[in-house]
């Protein structure tokens, strides 16, 4: 029961948590898009949320991509990523988690 408690706590989104550990972001993910709805925010918001996207040569046709860390499962052999894409006036319209 206290193993679950603390991996409860663990995976509770913080923008301080997400900032501070690119590869545990793939546990705080799920409490992130349960609890701040992403869809209809600003790209500005998005970004004092979540800090600046990550730079990387996978996903170049999106708009956001950030980092989560490995892909969650017994065999971790890919990354996993938040991609948000954003329409004419900045407003955020889809997202989904995406492995490379």
């Amino acid at each position: 029961m206290v193993i679950l408690g603390v991996n409860e706590y663990e995976s509770r989104f913080t923008t301080e948590r997400w900032l501070n550990n690119d590869e545990g972001r793939v546990y705080l993910v799920d409490d992130l898009l349960n609890d701040h709805e992403l869809i209809g925010k600003t790209k500005g918001e998005v970004i004092t949320l979540l800090g600046s996207p990550t730079e990387t040569e996978y996903f170049k046709e999106e708009d956001v991509v950030y980092y989560l860390g490995a892909e969650r499962g017994i065999i971790s052999i890919d990354s996993e990523w938040l991609v948000i894409w954003f329409d004419g006036n900045e407003q955020a319209v889809k997202f989904e988690l995406r492995t490379d």
